[in-house]
């Protein structure tokens, strides 16, 4: 559980109300990237029935987690804080968001194209949405680190960078493979490319997450 009271003046009811809300926000953060985990192996799998209950759970996962967003910022803006603590509080949310929205537009992507994936491509795929998750979880943790012991902060970042630069490579090697397949049409091969990046570019966004955690960090050490 994270301590808010170093960020937070006001009643004690809205502080514990804030973090629980924090803490359930950042549980289902890491559950919605699980989900999306099991949705592409289902759909690598041709498990249709399967694939379809996952899409639909990621979207109520990414609906919660989109109302927890709003109350959390509601009750921060009835908090005493600094304008610059503020700031960096509600802009942590905003950025967190977007990482559960590509998780759930990525995996509509899947459904509405149902898209031929070469068996060639398939264990670069299962690699990269692996990636995903472990960065996640490494994310919620830096989070933690963020509003608990700063000072710890510039570890998790490390290896965010790395897990986002292994992902680079994972990326280039799968659109390498898609693209030296002959039998594949070339609008076949860019809706392969476009997929790809879309489940990479949740890497670069959790990268981006850790430098912006980085950065707030600091100027609380000062």
């Amino acid at each position: 559980m994270f301590n808010v009271k170093r960020y937070l003046r006001g009643p004690f009811g809205s502080q514990s109300r804030i973090q629980r809300e924090l803490d359930e926000y950042l549980k289902n953060l890491n559950a919605i990237a699980l989900e999306l985990r099991k949705a592409i192996g289902a759909y690598l799998d041709h498990d249709m029935a399967e694939f379809s209950r996952l899409f639909a759970l990621i979207n109520e996962l990414e609906h919660r987690l989109d109302r927890l967003r709003r109350s959390i910022e509601t009750e921060i803006y009835g908090q005493r804080l600094l304008p610059d603590t503020r700031g960096d509080i509600l802009g942590l949310l905003e950025n967190l968001d977007k990482i559960p929205n590509r998780m759930q537009s990525t995996t509509r992507e899947f459904k509405l194209q149902n898209p031929q994936i070469p068996q060639r491509l398939r264990q670069s795929l299962i690699e990269l949405v692996d990636l995903d998750v472990q960065i996640v979880q490494v994310l919620v943790r830096t989070v933690q680190a963020f509003l608990n012991s700063p000072h710890n902060v510039k570890k998790d970042v490390k290896q965010l960078s790395d897990y986002e630069h292994e992902g680079d490579l994972i990326e280039q090697q799968a659109m390498a493979l898609a693209f030296e397949d002959k039998s594949l049409e070339l609008a076949h091969k860019m809706q392969l490319q476009h997929l790809i990046e879309r489940l990479g570019s949740i890497c670069d966004m959790a990268e981006d997450m850790g430098d912006r955690l980085m950065i707030s960090s600091l100027k609380r050490l000062l």
